[in-house]
């Protein structure tokens, strides 16, 4: 199930047998991706049982903003999700949880050629995961979204015309 960045990931395990309070580890993996061998140990937490589950939170570190991208033409492959899972210790017991994706804030600044910032701009964003959003870009040329899918994306604007410089 995706979860946004930046909220809490709520971990929650069964763990039936175990009296309220006790002390459950959580290790947190990110799966590998094509090409690599093994799933990468992220962080490690600590949470405890109560009502015959194991509950723990993970804060997700912060990003760093990546700048600008290069253009590309179009999205010529699908790019794999992200995908992080938690194993839940406690004595000799180990559980796996399913699947958690982020979902990742993406802000996309529009500029003309003078990089003056281009107000009222609508555009369509494709993911990576085929999903699509619609938006228009504020008064300072920007326009955000919270919940977008790791990988690459397409931005496709809508235009009445485009004006072209000849200088030589």
């Amino acid at each position: 199930m995706p979860r946004v960045y930046g909220n809490p990931v709520n971990l929650l395990i069964d763990l039936q047998g175990f009296p309220d309070g006790r002390i459950v580890q959580f290790k947190i993996f990110k799966r590998a991706s094509k090409g690599e061998k093994e799933d990468t140990f992220f962080i490690e937490t600590a949470g405890i049982t109560k009502g015959g589950k194991g509950i723990g939170t993970w804060y997700f570190p912060s990003l760093k903003p990546k700048g600008t991208l290069p253009l590309i033409e179009e999205l010529k492959e699908k790019v794999e999700e992200e995908k992080y899972y938690f194993k839940a210790y406690i004595d000799k017991v180990e559980k796996e949880s399913e699947d958690i994706i982020l979902l990742y804030p993406l802000t996309i600044l529009i500029v003309d050629l003078n990089k003056t910032p281009v107000k009222g701009v609508e555009l369509s964003v494709t993911f990576s995961d085929g999903s699509k959003k619609q938006g228009v870009t504020d008064e300072k040329g920007f326009i955000h979204f919270n919940d977008a899918p790791s990988g690459k994306f397409q931005v496709d604007l809508k235009v009445d015309k485009f004006v072209f410089d000849t200088k030589t």
